[in-house]
């Protein structure tokens, strides 16, 4: 593969696609649990509208009930690990977890996810 002047590899990119989900319906579960410990807070305070924190409520409750087969101790983890795109070398769960256990239940909880958010 020859090089452009700027050091970049000319030619197509390599397509890989880590997951079976359309990659918007992975960025909007991404999203979603980026903005879970926000939505906790906003939850405790209690100081938002009835509709805004029902909405809140609803969405916490199905990412909490999509990670219910995945371990207590690492459930933070993998919340935070799909919010940052974070791999298992980065992950804090690598203490209890295989490098294909933490992929298949990370592969799994995106698609519960996903699927209890009503994307799929």
């Amino acid at each position: 593969m020859s090089y452009v002047t700027s050091g970049r590899p000319v030619g197509r990119p390599r397509q890989f696609y880590k997951y079976e989900l359309p990659s918007g319906v992975v960025k909007v579960v991404r999203a979603q649990c980026a903005d879970y410990a926000r939505k906790e807070l906003c939850i405790r305070e209690g100081s938002l509208s009835k509709e805004t924190l029902s909405a809140y409520i609803a969405t916490n409750a199905a990412i909490n009930k999509a990670l219910s087969d995945i371990e207590e101790a690492v459930r933070q983890h993998f919340i935070n690990d799909i919010a940052d795109n974070r791999g298992y070398d980065k992950s804090q769960s690598q203490w209890c977890l295989s490098h294909n256990a933490y992929y298949n239940r990370k592969r799994k909880a995106i698609y519960e996810i996903a699927k209890e958010l009503l994307l799929i």
